[in-house]
């Protein structure tokens, strides 16, 4: 799907949950479904600022929170500090290079044991995390 398409359908998804559609919350969308990187809040702000008015890091934060809450977005759990996002929220996985911190999307969906799982809660979703040195790093190596 391209990107306008991607961002009507949010808009319609947004509303539909009873999420305001601001010029913001479409500025942040469009910019995190733009790219495949994986970016830092930080990294969306360096993007916007200038460009969209009246936002701020604290915008984007704030942002990214309400569309995680209501399932727009998801966040990526890395081994650094930073909190990166992705705007594809289907069920995927992803590989983390543990040299660059690069992150990559994966379509694999591991196999789980469900009744483990039920044994400690009820899952509602389910991805797998790869650690790893990525190709470009693994040749930079040789």
């Amino acid at each position: 799907m391209n990107l306008e398409k991607r961002v009507e359908e949010f808009k319609k998804k947004a509303r539909a949950l009873g999420l305001k559609v601001t010029p913001q919350r479409i500025a942040v969308y469009r910019a995190i479904a733009s790219r495949h990187d994986h970016p830092s809040a930080e990294e969306l702000y360096e993007e916007l600022k200038g460009k969209i008015e009246g936002i701020s890091l604290t915008t984007v934060y704030r942002t990214l929170s309400s569309l995680e809450t209501v399932g727009l977005v998801q966040r990526v759990p890395t081994l650094k500090d930073k909190v990166r996002y992705d705007a594809r929220v289907e069920p995927h996985s992803h590989f983390i290079c543990m040299k660059c911190g690069r992150i990559y999307d994966i379509d694999v969906i591991p196999q789980v044991n469900r009744k483990e799982i039920e044994s400690v809660g009820e899952p509602v979703s389910c991805t797998a995390i790869c650690h790893g040195i990525c190709k470009e790093c693994r040749s930079e190596e040789v």
